[in-house]
């Protein structure tokens, strides 16, 4: 992809799993000497030894706090194993958010993010991770986040035959409440929601934040709605927050070029007060 970007063509490429005997990119893109390339993924460590090790911003797309904190400091370490002080701008993070007038309607319209589609709805395991798709590490983490941090049992089980459609929307509403008390989803009005952001901003410290701010069924009006509210409340918030904490984006500040301390050990990247 990098040499697609800054190299004109016509070339051969001989890759380690693609061979093409004629390449030509007759259109370039317009950032030189080409675009950023930011890493998405779901805590899987040789992901983030991956990115760090090539200076790339991980990207983590809404998964639980502490995993994703203990994978920011496996970020981090591996940085300065190469030589470098990770910042805010190397971790960024996806967050569902819900945003609504009141706190019942964001209710109501948070729940499309567990009824919805996807593993945490009616598809099966099977289907979302394939053998083969994470590794055995990345597997564990996953297998942990999926169930009760309280009892240890399984958020969501599917057993051999039918799916029981009661039982699976009663797990739903359980894990709905669970995500909320975890921070996966954020529901609420823009105050609310200001708060919860903000406490994750603090922890995390992510240079990139994204918001997925829709899911599932919702009307015309409650959506624009909620974006306006969005837009016009909780962004310009987020906003000044990340200054207040500054963590500057990628954009800003160029990822990997931060010097360690002259001890050779990182600082903090992660955490209240980092």
């Amino acid at each position: 992809v990098v040499k697609a970007w800054t190299t004109p063509g016509p070339w051969r490429y001989e890759g380690e799993h693609y061979h093409y005997r004629f390449v030509n990119p007759w259109i370039l893109p317009m950032q030189k000497p080409r675009p950023q390339i930011w890493i998405p993924g779901i805590v899987s460590p040789e992901t983030v030894v991956w990115c760090a090790e090539h200076r790339y911003p991980y990207i983590a797309l809404c998964t639980n706090l502490e995993p994703t904190l203990e994978i920011c400091n496996l970020y981090a370490d591996t940085a300065e194993r190469v030589g470098y002080q990770a910042g805010p701008e190397n971790f960024g993070y996806l967050q569902t958010i819900a945003v609504a007038e009141t706190e019942e309607k964001a209710q109501e319209l948070g729940r499309g993010f567990v009824y919805g589609g996807g593993f945490g709805s009616f598809a099966r395991p099977e289907w979302m991770f394939p053998p083969g798709y994470n590794s055995k590490a990345a597997t564990k983490r996953l297998a942990k986040a999926m169930t009760d941090p309280r009892t240890g049992a399984e958020i969501i089980r599917f057993s051999e035959g039918d799916v029981d459609v009661a039982q699976v929307k009663a797990s739903i509403n359980t894990n709905y409440k669970n995500s909320q008390e975890q921070g996966l989803i954020i529901v609420g009005t823009p105050k609310t929601c200001i708060e919860k952001l903000s406490n994750l901003m603090e922890a995390l410290r992510p240079g990139v934040l994204g918001l997925w701010y829709h899911h599932g069924p919702m009307s015309y009006q409650d959506r624009r709605t909620s974006l306006r509210l969005l837009g016009e409340e909780v962004l310009p918030a987020v906003r000044e927050i990340a200054k207040k904490l500054d963590l500057p984006g990628p954009f800003e500040q160029m990822p990997g070029i931060r010097p360690l301390p002259t001890s050779g050990k990182r600082e903090q990247v992660v955490g209240i007060g980092a």
